[in-house]
Parts: structure tokens; sequence; C-alpha cells
């Protein structure tokens, strides 16, 4: 029964290392999510656009803060620490179904979502607004909302952004703006790539949380018994 204690406690520690490093990925994630959209102007539709990068954030947090109580419960071989360790990881699988849920019913929407945003910023794009496009242009290497050729019909010259360069009044090259994409297929091609890959993680991680219940469930149960035998010596 001793070789048993040690497989679990063993696995449980393993367990428990993914998850700091699952929840330190998720952290990052989330802030590289919303650094983009700080990129942009400040309207008021970035507000619900947050929604998935912040969730993204206080998941990752969460599971840090969980990983850690498991860890000090393994160490002290705690029942109360582990009973409570079991019940937070219940409580995060829940969480982490329902936000799985929200990302694979929403992720469509939010994508038209992106799109929509970063026309409204092409509409913007004047020197009253600071040419906010410039932002999007440099971040992810593309050149007007459609193409390089938005500038032309509008009879502008193509600006420095569409090189790389910070300073938009900067000559651009027709062999660099010419050879990159809109921003508008860039930016949305980045959330759905992104929303897809939360989505199917959150599947895994549902499944690696069931497993981490059943052990820690497993953990408690030889904690208390050895703990009765104890009692009993």
């Amino acid at each position: 029964m001793n070789i048993l204690t040690g497989i679990i406690n063993l696995t449980s520690y393993l367990v428990n290392i993914l998850f700091l490093v699952v929840g330190t990925l998720l952290i990052i994630l989330g802030s590289i999510m919303l650094s983009y959209i700080n990129a942009l102007p400040d309207y008021d539709s970035l507000i619900s656009s947050n929604g998935i990068p912040i969730c993204i954030l206080v998941l990752g947090g969460i599971i840090l803060i969980v990983s850690f109580i498991g860890v000090w419960a393994i160490y002290r071989q705690s029942v109360t620490l582990t009973g409570t360790y079991t019940s937070l990881v219940s409580l995060l699988f829940i969480l982490q179904l329902v936000m799985t849920c929200w990302v694979f019913v929403n992720r469509t929407a939010f994508a038209q979502e992106m799109s929509g945003l970063v026309t409204k910023v092409w509409k913007h794009n004047d020197e009253a607004n600071n040419y906010p496009m410039g932002d999007l242009e440099l971040a992810f290497e593309c050149c007007g909302n459609t193409g390089w050729t938005d500038y032309d019909a509008l009879g502008e010259n193509i600006p420095g952004t569409c090189c790389a360069y910070t300073d938009r009044s900067s000559t651009c090259s027709a062999s660099i703006y010419q050879l990159r994409s809109g921003c508008n297929a860039k930016f949305t091609s980045f959330w759905k790539d992104n929303t897809n890959l939360i989505g199917w993680a959150g599947v895994g991680l549902c499944i690696y949380e069931l497993i981490v219940i059943i052990l820690a469930g497993a953990l408690a149960w030889r904690q208390r018994k050895a703990n009765a035998e104890e009692e009993e010596e």
C-alpha cells in the first residue's frame, strides 16, 4: 500500500507541475491577445472584445493558485488541504467547461466582431485620430483594410507603416507593400486561430482536470486511511 501511496504522490506532483506550466502559458497567451486589442483605438466595442483574453488571464491565474495548493497539500500530506484542493479543481473543471462551451458557441461571432472592428478603425484612419491603422499595420505586417489598394482608391500615398516603418511618412517600397495582406484578414485570422486553439485546449484541460480530481480523491482517501492506522497504533 505504501508503494501505491508513493505512486499517487509522485503522479500528483507531476500533474501539478504540468498545471503550473499550463497556467503560465494561459497568462502569457491572454496577455498577448490583450496587448493586440489594446493596440487599437479606445472604441466602446473594445469592452466586449476584451472578454476572451481577460477570461484566459483569470483562468491562468486560478490554475496557478490551485496548483500551488496541490503541491503544498502533497508536501504536507494534509487531508484538509487535499480536500480543499479537490474541491477547487472540481470548481475549476466547471468553470473551464463553461468557458470552453462559450468559446465554441461564440467563436464565429467573435471573429466577425473583430472584422467589423478593423473596418471601424479604417474608417477613422485620419490625422484627427492619429492614423490608428498604423498600429495594426506594424503589429500584423499588413497594409490597409483589405489591402494596399485601399490607399490607392483614396488617392493617398502608401504609408511607411505598410513597410514596418514607425514613421508613416517614410517612403514605402511597392515590392514590400504589394505583397502584404489586408489588416482585416490578418487580424481576423489571428483571432480565429487563437479561439480555435483555446477551445480545443479547453477540451483537453477538462479531460485533464477530471484525471486530477480522481488522483486527488485517491490521495485524500490514502491520507485518511494512513491517519486512521496511526491513531489505531
